[in-house]
């Protein structure tokens, strides 16, 4: 009975620690699903303004590959805006408001014949 109760005990704990080092609702898988690479991929909080942004990556986010993005504890709120720029082109996309806790990843996409770039939330 004293191994049951100990054994106990300890599944409680290792349950309440695995809570606390839970992953952040907002943090969040992009796959760069464009055909084209991505330079910089920015997350800011809409009271922060369009001109404060931090890049992501570490380096070039080429077509089909991903990036995992995690937030600080510092960072507040489930609704960011997003921003990003193209390697070889003079542009940016820039989407607002977005609830990064409603879902774990993007799957950013172009379609040349609109040329629009969306993202589609898993």
């Amino acid at each position: 009975m004293k191994y049951f109760l100990s054994g106990l005990i300890a599944v409680g704990l290792s349950l309440t620690a695995t809570a606390a080092f839970a992953a952040d609702a907002r943090n969040v898988t992009v796959v760069n699903e464009t055909g084209y690479a991505i330079k910089f991929l920015g997350f800011n909080a809409p009271d922060d303004g369009l001109d404060e942004w931090d890049n992501e990556l570490d380096k070039v986010l080429q077509n089909q590959a991903s990036t995992y993005v995690e937030f600080d504890d510092d960072d507040e709120g489930c609704v960011w805006n997003i921003r990003v720029d193209w390697q070889n082109y003079n542009e940016s996309v820039l989407w607002k408001n977005v609830n990064l806790c409603k879902f774990t990843a993007l799957r950013l996409r172009y379609d040349p014949g609109t040329k629009t770039t969306s993202f589609v939330a898993e």
